[in-house]
């Protein structure tokens, strides 16, 4: 059971898809189980939804939530990677409480610092599909495919 942290841009995805394949885990990010809850439309889902539309952050009543749903999935029975939770002191304090809820403990945690200017670099030409929310960048790690995501074959992207 792994929390990865690091700044946006410092690579917490790309380490999480090697130590998934490693470990054979599931990679548990708030924002697939944002888009997850919302396109499944659970109350939760649609609650996170409300304050996404209106560019507010997600109240962390809400995030702890979704992660508790997610996290007494049968799936995380041997182990998962959370990425992107805790972000905060008190959901911090609410992953300790849901732990001991579902009889689980973290096993270690994986913090990546990169430098300002490698971050600035990386997000500069990173863009995200709209539909399954994979990440591509535009030197580094292109799709495959001009302007079509290579998971879900999506045509529409933003960059945060």
């Amino acid at each position: 059971n792994l929390i990865l942290m690091g700044l946006p841009g410092a690579g917490k995805g790309t380490q999480a898809e090697k130590i998934i394949d490693a470990y054979g885990i599931p990679h548990i990010s708030t924002g697939d189980m944002f888009r997850a809850a919302m396109q499944n439309e659970t109350a939760l889902g649609l609650e996170a939804k409300s304050y996404m539309d209106k560019g507010a952050l997600v109240p962390d009543e809400v995030t702890n939530g979704i992660v508790k749903e997610r996290l007494a999935e049968p799936d995380t029975e041997k182990g998962f990677l959370l990425d992107g939770f805790p972000r905060t002191l008190d959901q911090a304090k609410a992953l300790d409480a849901m732990l001991k809820d579902l009889n689980k403990k973290i096993d270690a945690v994986i913090d990546i610092h990169v430098g300002e200017e490698i971050l600035v670099e990386r997000l500069a030409g990173r863009f995200i599909c709209s539909n399954c929310g994979a990440t591509y960048h535009k030197i580094f790690n292109p799709t495959k495919v001009e302007d079509t995501c290579d998971r879900c074959g999506g045509h529409e992207f933003y960059q945060r």
